[in-house]
């Protein structure tokens, strides 16, 4: 019995280090202060959990595919504060970042919206856009707090996928002074 438990145990503890490998856990935050140009956003608007905007998401680059829009870099601009306000309420616009400006008419629910080149921190990250609220808005908080800058409620989350297995996620968060 103690032989089965031990292994239970073990088999436990290597699964547990296999997942947060997979997820990227041990993978480097890297943050740099950097300008971004004008952003030109389709996107859908979603409320409720953030943890839940996949099939939203989806939804926006299926139709980009659809009208032949290179949709290479998705995001997903959160525009709540998840520890202030009710996870059901939450919005966020997810969807497409553009390159090339677009005037292709837009079916409802979809919206356009551009965002002018501002500076932001911009912390990069190659695990899981998962474990982001984990890993990555931490490094980015102490960032912060280093500057003696304030976080602004509001980040943009860039996902840029390389193949079908490599994904890098860029979060954008402004500065203010």
């Amino acid at each position: 019995m103690r032989k089965i438990f031990l292994g239970i145990i073990i088999s436990l503890i290597i699964i547990s280090f296999w997942a947060l490998i997979s997820l990227g856990f041990f993978k480097e935050v890297t943050i740099k202060e950097a300008t971004y140009p004008e952003l030109n956003l389709i996107f859908k608007e979603h409320i409720g959990p953030y943890h839940k905007i996949l099939p939203t998401l989806e939804e926006v680059e299926k139709w980009a595919e659809q009208n032949k829009l290179d949709c290479k870099k998705s995001f997903a601009h959160f525009l709540d504060d998840p520890g202030i306000k009710e996870h059901s309420r939450l919005k966020s616009h997810v969807g497409c970042w553009i390159e090339e400006a677009k005037n292709l008419p837009l079916p409802d629910p979809l919206q356009r919206k551009i965002l002018p080149g501002q500076k932001y921190i911009v912390a990069e990250f190659l695990g899981s856009p998962a474990i982001g609220p984990f890993k990555v808005y931490g490094t980015a908080k102490e960032y912060f707090v280093e500057h003696k800058w304030s976080m602004q409620e509001d980040v943009i989350e860039i996902y840029e996928r390389y193949d079908q297995d490599k994904l890098k996620t860029y979060y954008l968060f402004k500065i203010k002074n």
